[in-house]
C-alpha cells in the first residue's frame, strides 16, 4: 500500500508542462513541419486538413494505450468500446472532409478518389511522423513519466480526446471555409496552421495541468 501511494505523491510534485517544457517544445516542432509543407512543398488546404484528420487518429491510438494502462485487463472492454465509438467519429469526420475539401476542393486533392486520397498520405509522411513522435513523447514523458495515469480514471480518459479534437477541428474548418471564400492562398493556409498550433499548445498545457497535484482516483 505504501508503494502504491508513493508514486502518485511523487508525480504530483512534478511541475505541469509549460510553454518551454520538453513535451510542449516537441509539439511546437511537430507543427512546424506542416508549416514547412505549406511554404516549401505546396501543400494545399485539402492536404493540411487530411493531415490533421490523421493526427486525430494518432491521438485516438495513444488514448487507447492510456485506457489500457489505467484499467489493465479490466480496461480491455472499455478500450474496444472507445475504438468503435471513436472509429465512427473518425469515419463521419473523414466523409465531411472528403466531400468538402478533397473531392470538390481545389489543389492537389481536387476530385480525388478514395484510393488516390490514400496515396496522399505517402507525401505527408514527414509531418505524420513528426506528429506521431510528438504525441508518443508526451505519452511517455507526461502520462507515464509524470505518473498522470495515477490521477486519471477510466471514465475521464474515455472522453479525454474528444474536446481537444472537436475544438481543434472547429478552428481548422473555419480556416478551411475562409480559404474557400477568399482563395486557398499560402498566407491563409499558414495562418490556419499557426492558429491550430496555438490552440493545440494551449489545450496540451491545460490538459496536463488539470491532473497535476490530484489525488489518485479510487479503484
Amino acid at each position: 500500500v505504501t508503494q502504491k501511494m508513493a508514486a502518485p505523491d511523487a508525480a504530483a510534485n512534478l511541475a505541469a508542462p509549460g510553454l518551454v517544457s520538453p513535451s510542449s517544445l516537441m509539439l511546437i516542432a511537430a507543427n512546424v513541419v506542416p508549416l514547412l509543407g505549406a511554404v516549401f512543398w505546396q501543400w494545399d488546404m485539402g492536404l493540411i486538413m487530411l493531415l490533421y484528420w490523421a493526427e486525430s487518429a494518432v491521438i485516438g491510438f495513444f488514448n487507447l494505450c492510456k485506457i489500457m494502462v489505467i484499467g489493465k485487463w479490466m480496461g480491455l472492454g472499455l478500450a474496444l468500446f472507445f475504438l468503435a465509438h471513436f472509429g465512427g467519429f473518425m469515419a463521419v469526420h473523414f466523409l465531411f472532409l472528403y466531400t468538402l475539401f478533397l473531392q470538390n476542393g481545389q489543389g492537389a486533392a481536387a476530385n480525388a478518389s478514395l484510393p488516390e486520397v490514400a496515396t496522399l498520405f505517402v507525401g505527408l509522411w514527414p509531418a505524420l511522423l513528426a506528429l506521431f513522435v510528438s504525441h508518443g513523447f508526451s505519452f511517455f514523458y507526461n502520462f507515464m513519466g509524470r505518473g498522470e495515469y495515477h490521477q486519471r480514471s477510466l471514465k475521464e480518459q474515455m472522453s479525454a480526446p474528444y474536446s481537444r479534437i472537436i475544438f481543434m477541428h472547429m478552428v481548422i474548418i473555419f480556416g478551411g471555409a475562409l480559404s474557400m471564400a477568399v482563395g486557398a492562398t499560402a498566407p491563409v493556409i499558414i495562418g490556419v496552421v499557426l492558429l491550430k498550433t496555438g490552440f493545440d499548445l494551449r489545450a496540451h498545457i491545460k490538459t496536463h495541468d488539470q491532473v497535476t497535484g490530484r489525488e489518485a482516483p479510487e479503484k
